[in-house]
């Protein structure tokens, strides 16, 4: 009711704000100059003083969609981007994040963007980000990794025997294999098969990638490693540079302004301030999913546990979503966080119905059951990896997006102990309990798996095997039989799992949040508020660096409680 009335009353310092934006906005051609180095984490946002000293620079999901916003916006006319100057050195980036990045790079240059790319480093990913550019340079000592997929792993079966340690692992699915290394000496039948599949898929959209810039590179699996001559010579390099010599070589042949992503982020926002913002933004929830699922008391940066994500469910039951998008990289881990995990965020979207025991009781959350909850479109992003418990979390999704080099699937159960009883008698370590009548409890890490520890074990991960597939089945509104056959613990290829139904659509975060604009039928001008979940407070000073409770003291200064942050979407049109 407020906001017409406050905004004619700001309307003259609104007025000289636009002007200014309007004059700061003109410019000439643009060079976006990227550097593509170091780590690139799915990692959520840090909260605090500490994320001002250590700011998120290396979010993969932030990278992404304020590249695609830049290509959004030249494509609309709002900013005068020329060309775009990719130099790649070394970095951490997975397979899907690469395909990504080389996705948006073959975009700009079908908007008629010119692309150059210089690598610094010359691992395979890069050799594939790279080999969407129009222009290819590197110096002439580097060499070109072009050897067929092949994944090794690491057995330790007869270390552990030699050492007295018995590996006591069971498993529900035929392919889930987690727990091998520990108990075989070589890879089982159904691991090698679907380890073999996996490499084939890879290669094939590596190798077919190749093709497209360089024909001869592409087509056979005898070659390894070539040189930067004979890269040039097929095609691939076009010149062989120094960095500097790249660097000017690329500005003299566009006669740019080179300016990097975040002078492209402050151009745009002037580009899109309004005079008078009447329509409210669609605000999209961004959940970000990353690390190993585990079991914690307390937060854990890096992991998806119950103290940093518990948050995330209250705060889409509060606040006005009109979407939700799930960017999920994760390998898996806990059952339990993950269907934890799943059923809440379930709820908090209103794709489930809450479950409440007496109609007489009264708590915060059955207020919010009273209340009609409105379902939101939700999509998942998948990243380099969303296998086990990170496809339980992919499946609250309305949509699952993945890449044809993500690795997901793996709907299994493995679990189990290592017994170190042996160990410790070889170490003159002796184990004794009480009463003696008593077995060792089933965890125990001092004896073996009973008959009877055995067979409650195995009737208890049938059990959550089944609750696997009941919700991912739920999930994704599919019947179990339907998903049966590709539950056996099996991981895929994004392309695969699209060929399974366990995926709907081909493509990374910029995508998927593309796709959610469809959905809420925005228009190309329309922006949006992304909020991104959970915030995971980072203390400046770890507990165990001072001593006598000053860490406590010094935690003080994160007077900032965690939250939400709101990316300035501005940039996201």
């Amino acid at each position: 009711m407020l906001r017409i009335p406050l905004l004619l009353i700001l309307l003259p310092l609104r007025l000289l704000i636009y002007a200014y934006a309007k004059i700061r906005a003109m410019h000439k051609g643009l060079l976006l100059d990227l550097v593509i180095k170091s780590d690139f984490t799915e990692a959520p946002l840090a909260h605090g003083i500490w994320s001002y000293i250590k700011p998120a620079k290396d979010r993969f999901y932030l990278f992404a969609l304020e590249l695609a916003a830049a290509l959004r916006a030249s494509q609309l006319g709002l900013i005068k981007l020329k060309a775009v100057r990719v130099t790649i050195e070394a970095h951490s980036m997975g397979w899907a994040q690469a395909w990504e990045i080389r996705d948006l790079l073959q975009q700009f240059g079908a908007a008629g963007i010119q692309t150059s790319v210089y690598l610094l480093t010359d691992n395979r990913v890069s050799v594939f980000i790279a080999s969407a550019a129009h222009k290819i340079y590197t110096a002439e000592t580097a060499t070109i990794d072009l050897s067929p997929f092949t994944h090794e792993s690491l057995f330790v079966q007869s270390l552990f025997a030699k050492l007295g340690i018995r590996p006591q692992f069971m498993s529900v699915g035929e392919f889930k294999s987690a727990a091998e290394i520990f108990t075989r000496k070589n890879m089982s039948p159904a691991a090698r098969k679907q380890t073999e599949a996996l490499m084939a898929d890879l290669e094939a959209t590596f190798r077919g990638a190749l093709r497209q810039k360089a024909p001869e590179l592409g087509k056979g699996k005898e070659t390894q490693l070539i040189g930067a001559h004979a890269a040039v010579a097929a095609g691939f390099i076009d010149k062989l540079l120094s960095f500097s010599e790249f660097t000017d070589l690329t500005e003299d042949e566009t006669d740019l302004k080179a300016i990097d992503l975040y002078a492209v982020d402050r151009l745009i926002r002037r580009k899109t301030y309004r005079l008078l913002p009447l329509r409210r933004k669609k605000r999209i929830a961004l959940i970000v999913a990353e690390g190993n699922i585990i079991e914690s008391a307390e937060s854990r940066p890096g992991t998806i546990n119950w103290p940093d994500y518990q948050e995330v469910s209250e705060a889409l039951r509060e606040k006005k979503f009109s979407g939700a998008i799930v960017r999920v990289n994760s390998p898996g881990g806990s059952a339990f966080v993950s269907q934890l995990l799943w059923r809440e965020w379930m709820l908090a979207l209103g794709k489930l119905d809450p479950i409440v025991a007496e109609k007489t009781v009264k708590s915060k959350h059955k207020q919010h059951a009273d209340q009609e909850k409105k379902k939101i479109p939700v999509f998942v992003s998948q990243g380099n990896v969303a296998a086990s418990g990170g496809y339980y979390l992919s499946a609250v999704a309305d949509k699952i997006f993945s890449t044809p080099m993500s690795i997901t699937g793996s709907i299994g159960v493995v679990g189990g102990k290592f017994n170190v009883g042996p160990l410790l008698k070889k170490l003159g370590i002796d184990v004794d309990r009480a009463p003696k009548r008593n077995q060792s409890p089933p965890l125990s890490l001092f004896a073996d798996f009973s008959p009877s520890q055995r067979k409650a074990i195995r009737d208890n991960m049938e059990e959550i095997y089944g609750q696997f597939l009941q919700d991912v089945a739920q999930g994704r509104k599919m019947p179990v039989e339907r998903i049966t056959p590709h539950a056996s613990g099996r991981v895929f290829s994004g392309d695969r799992a699209l060929r399974s139904g366990l995926a709907d659509v081909i493509g990374g975060v910029s995508a998927t949040l593309e796709a959610m604009r469809s959905e809420l039928k925005l228009g190309a001008r329309d922006t949006i508020e992304l909020v991104i979940l959970p915030i995971v407070k980072e203390s400046l000073f770890n507990r165990s660096m001072l001593p006598f409770g000053l860490s406590y003291i010094a935690s003080l200064a994160d007077f900032t409680r965690p939250g939400v942050y709101t990316l300035d979407t501005r940039l996201l049109l």
